[in-house]
């Protein structure tokens, strides 16, 4: 059985145990592959990343500077869509040859079909995740997936695509109901796959006792509008909104002692940054915000405990004064959604280790 990259980097002491085990816990708390993991917590630059991936796999890597300047008539090989679906980018014509860049080159599905449409010899190139994202961005127009928080570009540039369920105007559930669908979610929460599907599960409960929910992911200081739901949710306000944790008071004091805060919601108790997400009527609401803490349950504090738990989300919800009955119910089903992330750690640590 092949190595797994993880081990194979180890081997060649491009990194720790313990990194990689840091590596893998963000990987599901944040998204994206390993090695995009590893380049963002600076284990790697994304050129050791690119050279050790194509040693891995046997396979050539895009040259240095690929994706600096393609030409026109290479970009339009392909279009928009094609590029979108099988994340591979054109980027240079040698005679009836069209090299392209993959995250995975090995996908013989996607080369059958890339070869079938573009009419011509394609000979395929590796290239990092992050790599091949912020060219579809450069060349296509694709946004980048909210899980690129690292450095690749200035905040303020930063585009993020997220679709997310909106909910409609409803009557709010008797707290014995709600209940009753707090427990079919805990045993969803036994079979999800990756960090969306357990932000979609708090938030589609959460939303069922609030005008409006909101999950911000928690990561290097900063706090990301990743998905929303509520008959009072404004996508437009919220998604891609990226700021500091410095800048929230609110957020801030959510993150660093890592309990449930709730309290009347005013734009002076939210702050200035948080203030334009308050629903716009006058209505006497109450603001609920939950940290969902993840990561380090893996063990003694060894190599591979990856360090100790951390808030990487939190969940922040507007809901009426006499709902308060729901805080601690929304509280456990929170504490269960960090149980199911750290249940998603465990596995990669198992696999990879």
């Amino acid at each position: 059985m092949a190595k797994r990259f993880g081990a194979y980097l180890i081997e060649q002491q491009l990194l720790t145990e313990a990194q990689l085990a840091e590596a893998l816990e963000r990987q599901v708390t944040v998204g994206g592959r390993l090695g995009t993991n590893l380049v963002e917590l600076n284990f790697l630059t994304d050129q050791q990343l690119a050279q050790a991936l194509g040693r891995h796999l046997r396979m050539d890597s895009a040259p240095s500077g690929a994706f600096d300047d393609i030409p026109a008539d290479v970009i339009q090989k392909f279009s928009k869509e094609l590029a979108q679906r099988h994340g591979a980018v054109p980027f240079r014509k040698e005679g009836r040859t069209l090299h392209i860049a993959m995250a995975d080159p090995s996908e013989l599905p996607a080369l059958d079909d890339i070869t079938f449409i573009v009419g011509c010899a394609v000979k395929t190139f590796l290239a990092p995740e992050m790599k091949i994202q912020l060219a579809l961005e450069k060349y296509y127009g694709v946004a980048r997936p909210l899980r690129y928080v690292a450095m690749w570009a200035p905040a303020g540039e930063r585009t993020f695509a997220i679709e997310v369920e909106d909910a409609h105007e409803q009557t709010f559930p008797s707290l014995e109901n709600f209940l009753q669908g707090l427990k079919s979610a805990s045993e969803e929460l036994l079979h999800v796959k990756n960090r969306d599907e357990i932000v979609a599960v708090l938030l589609r409960e959460c939303a069922r006792v609030a005008d409006q929910a909101l999950f911000f992911a928690i990561a290097e200081g900063r706090a990301i509008g990743l998905m929303g739901r509520g008959a009072r949710y404004r996508a437009d306000r919220f998604l891609g909104m990226e700021l500091q944790l410095e800048e929230s008071p609110f957020l801030r004091q959510v993150v660093e002692k890592e309990e449930p805060v709730t309290q009347r919601v005013t734009a002076d108790a939210v702050g200035a940054t948080l203030a334009p997400l308050l629903a716009d009527d006058s209505r006497p609401r109450q603001l609920m915000a939950f940290p969902l803490v993840a990561g380090g349950h893996a063990g003694p504090r060894d190599a591979a405990s990856g360090g100790p738990p951390r808030v990487v989300g939190v969940l922040y919800a507007e809901t009426r004064p006499d709902d308060l009955p729901y805080v601690d119910p929304l509280r456990r089903l929170v504490i269960k959604s960090g149980m199911a992330m750290d249940m998603l750690i465990l596995k990669k640590k198992i696999l990879e280790l």
